[in-house]
């Protein structure tokens, strides 16, 4: 369909971005779910280091060369924005497990570690926002493509969406 002036229209600037960052939001819990099965029994702290690592690296690995490594560029320079707060984020959750498994179950326990887990969430997502749209910044449409396609496959094969 052609618009009134000639062009075909333009994706608005902000799905643009919000479209990337659930991409990566999306893998990064994929990748903390799956290592955290994986890893079963591991430190808390360990674990939020190593996922978020492994999350990052599955999002390179998808990539070019060249889009590979200005991604992982961006997000190294600013590793220290976000490290302690993945690291709090992991504890929370693991926090949370221990209150759901708990016998006998204390509905206000598990309310206040969710609520808490919560709060370690927003407080990684403040660090970790702009180093990852950054990061985007810098790789190829492509990249930006493939990372969306990667998205949508890992939602695939998931029983969440």
């Amino acid at each position: 369909m052609n618009h009134p002036n000639g062009r075909a229209p333009q994706m608005p600037v902000w799905l643009r971005i919000v479209l990337p960052v659930s991409l990566i939001l999306n893998l990064f819990l994929v990748a903390l779910i799956a290592g955290h099965l994986y890893r079963g029994q591991s430190q808390a702290g360990e674990l939020g280091a190593l996922t978020l690592a492994r999350a990052l690296s599955n999002a390179q690995a998808s990539l070019s060369p060249a889009d590979a490594a200005a991604f992982g560029a961006v997000m190294k320079d600013n590793a220290s924005r976000f490290a302690q707060e993945a690291q709090q984020l992991a504890l929370a959750r693991v926090a949370l497990e221990r209150r759901i498994e708990a016998q006998p179950y204390d509905k206000e326990e598990v309310r206040k570690a969710f609520l808490n887990w919560q709060t370690c969430w927003n407080h990684f997502m403040d660090g970790f926002d702009d180093p990852l749209v950054e990061a985007l910044s810098q790789i190829s449409p492509e990249g930006r493509r493939k990372l969306i396609e990667r998205r949508r496959q890992a939602q695939r094969g998931s029983q969440f969406p």
